[in-house]
């Protein structure tokens, strides 16, 4: 028999929770339900799931600080809002979709379906290496390959590894030492030196796509930032 589908359900309203619950389950989902933030932080540090479904207005950490957390850890669970009014800003800060509580049972069965299949279409093409950082831009690890707009390029060994670090954390900062450590296993300033001319280089190659950058975090490190 199929594992059922493991979702961590984050409601505050014990009648919204029941309902939603009980609509899941029969949709064949498993859930668990917190029903404040700082419980749903600590489920979510202490278990695998498949989908996060997230109430907004939340009492300790709201689905704002929850969303922030989760996607920090570098992981891609899907998140889904499920709120009383429109959160569609939610899916600049890292969510996948939202819902407007009252849609209909088909729609949130579609919408759950329709994240999970995204989230694991995402990890697969990760596990061979692609990345896709906008629309219109792709990284391919294996073979280096920049891809932006159709117009292909094969970075350099040393700039496909850093762009690789990036992509694995995209809107994250990585300290320079950090980077450093990680690309020759030393940090020191001409190691740092050598960084921001890559990244600078990087910089150069990815200004077709309006929509990505690499900023720099005074006296930090780097992000790559996707602003869609």
């Amino acid at each position: 028999m199929e594992e059922k589908i493991k979702i961590l359900y984050a409601e505050d309203n014990a009648t919204a929770a029941a309902v939603y619950t009980e609509i899941l389950e029969e949709a064949g989902f498993s859930v668990k339900v917190a029903p404040e933030g700082n419980e749903a932080w600590r489920l979510y540090e202490t278990g695998k799931w498949d989908l996060l479904l997230f109430d907004m207005d939340l009492p300790g950490k709201d689905g704002h600080e929850l969303i922030r957390l989760v996607r920090e850890t570098g992981d891609q669970v899907p998140i889904v809002i499920l709120s009383s009014a429109n959160h569609n800003h939610a899916l600049y800060e890292g969510a996948d979709d939202y819902l407007v509580k009252g849609c209909s049972v088909d729609e949130v069965r579609a919408r759950m379906d329709k994240a999970i299949a995204r989230t694991r279409r995402l990890n697969k093409e990760q596990e061979q290496g692609l990345f896709h950082l906008s629309p219109t831009t792709t990284f391919n690890k294996n073979n280096r390959l920049l891809v932006i707009s159709g117009k292909k390029e094969e970075l350099k060994g040393m700039e496909a590894k850093i762009l690789w670090l990036f992509c694995l954390r995209i809107n994250e900062v990585i300290s320079t030492v950090e980077m450093c450590e990680t690309l020759w296993n030393i940090y020191s300033t001409d190691k740092e030196k050598s960084l921001t001319r890559y990244v600078c280089l990087l910089n150069k190659k990815l200004k077709a796509d309006k929509t990505i950058a690499i900023q720099n975090e005074f006296a930090t490190g780097y992000k790559l930032v996707n602003e869609l």
